[in-house]
């Protein structure tokens, strides 16, 4: 089977579309997400109702849950002090105009999920064990080695950074680990490359494939733009920008 691996959607419907169009195309039978539904993108109620109308199984990010009980902030760390007020905003305008019934959803949704396909088994979570801002990459493998202790599973699917990877762990005696596969961003990129991002995995061969696909950002950033949502955060979408100080180099 071929599934489709999404995450960090944050409120982008654009973005999410031409994702869901394009696995399609590819023939996926199943797609999953590891959370952030909303902030930051205009259009949250129509990404979660769309997840629904599509049967996606999603787990809960750190979004999802500040947008789901009405949280302060959305993190444990703040961003730069330039940014954080960014971050803010969005969440909190994110509050303001989210549907109960679909707000109700976002609290259903598991810290966790297991899933059995073909006989391989996965793992998916937001960021981490922990906490839904938990931060793992294979830039620190001892991390992913103690990651890889706790969870049974030939895969681990998981978001958060923003950052794509497919990497074989291993645990803390050097053996095989599982597979760990971070499909980036679909509507919040923040490497400079503002297309969307999901990954592609074949249950029979056990590979993973990172892609990218351009969908309507001029319509994403008008849609933010119509809203009460400072400008910043359009621009931060058009330039898959992590902080604003990252805008003044791009934007003069």
């Amino acid at each position: 089977m071929l599934l489709g691996i999404i995450s960090d959607i944050h409120g982008n419907a654009h973005a999410l579309n031409a994702v869901l169009d394009e696995l399609d195309r590819r023939g996926v039978d199943l797609v999953l997400c590891a959370g952030d539904l909303v902030c930051y993108g205009a259009q949250p109620n129509q990404v979660i109702a769309a997840l629904l109308e599509r049967g996606i199984p999603a787990v809960m990010g750190n979004y999802d849950h500040a947008v789901a009980w009405d949280l302060p902030t959305a993190s444990r760390k703040p961003s730069s002090p330039r940014t954080e007020p960014l971050k803010l905003a969005a969440l909190h305008w994110t509050q303001a105009i989210i549907e109960p019934a679909l707000k109700r959803h976002l609290r259903r949704l598991p810290f966790a999920a297991e899933f059995r396909v073909d006989g391989v088994s996965i793992h998916m979570v937001h960021a981490g064990p922990d906490h839904l801002d938990d931060w793992y990459t294979p830039d620190n493998g001892d991390d992913l080695a103690h990651f890889a202790c706790r969870v049974r599973a030939d895969v681990v699917v998981l978001g958060h950074t923003h950052q794509p990877f497919v990497y074989q762990g291993k645990d803390l005696t050097g053996d095989r680990g599982p597979l760990f596969i971070n499909p980036n961003a679909v509507g919040r990129s923040l490497d400079g490359d503002p297309r969307a991002s999901f990954a592609v995995f074949d249950t029979a061969t056990r590979h993973a494939e990172i892609v990218r696909v351009d969908y309507d950002l001029d319509a994403a950033v008008a849609a933010i733009r119509q809203t009460d949502m400072p400008v910043e955060i359009s621009l931060l979408i058009r330039h898959a920008a992590r902080r604003v100080e990252q805008l003044d180099l791009v934007t003069g």
